[in-house]
């Protein structure tokens, strides 16, 4: 697990070898839904926002699994839906461990979020390369298509989610004078 972080490729392409790390995934990715919405349940949300954050987060692993082996396939991926799965979930656990390291942090001290954007942005870049790096390991693709393929996964899933969110829950844009 340790590997991950300085041997992302590596790393997945032992776990799809040896078959395993489809649990791990899908409890990474709940963490990874948590940590988003520990903003919220620190804001007196109750529990609820920890428990849609993890419904939420293994949803995401499984909706953009499927999506990325799908368009992968376009790029001339073979790979099958359990070793994108897998390498989804652990690609972001970089992401949940920093974030979390980075919220426990920033809720600790009582700093102002602005003042650690500089270390926001370099684990941001930082994770976003670790993911496309499993990634890139499971569909067998190169690191560029890669990036092409979570880019298209992304826009074809974020616009239409957006929609139904606006059409169910009514949520719209609001424009101040």
């Amino acid at each position: 697990m340790l590997t991950l972080w300085y041997k992302p490729s590596q790393t997945l392409q032992g776990l799809i070898t040896s078959g395993g790390g489809q649990t791990t995934a899908v409890v990474v990715a709940g963490l990874f839904g948590m940590v988003q919405a520990l903003p919220s349940f620190s804001a007196g949300g109750g529990l609820i926002p920890l428990f849609g954050g993890l419904f939420t987060g293994v949803l995401v692993l499984y909706l953009f699994g499927w999506l990325l082996r799908n368009f992968g396939r376009w790029f001339g991926s073979e790979a099958a839906l359990a070793d994108v799965r897998m390498s989804f979930g652990w690609g972001l656990l970089p992401w949940t461990v920093s974030f979390g390291f980075l919220f426990f942090f920033l809720a600790s001290v009582g700093g102002d979020a602005r003042q650690t954007f500089p270390l926001f942005f370099i684990v941001l870049v930082y994770g976003f390369v670790v993911l496309l790096l499993s990634l890139s390991a499971s569909l067998g693709i190169s690191f560029i298509k890669t990036f092409l393929c979570f880019v298209l996964t992304f826009l074809v899933t974020v616009f239409p989610l957006t929609l139904i969110a606006q059409l169910f829950f009514g949520l719209s844009p609001t424009i101040t004078p």
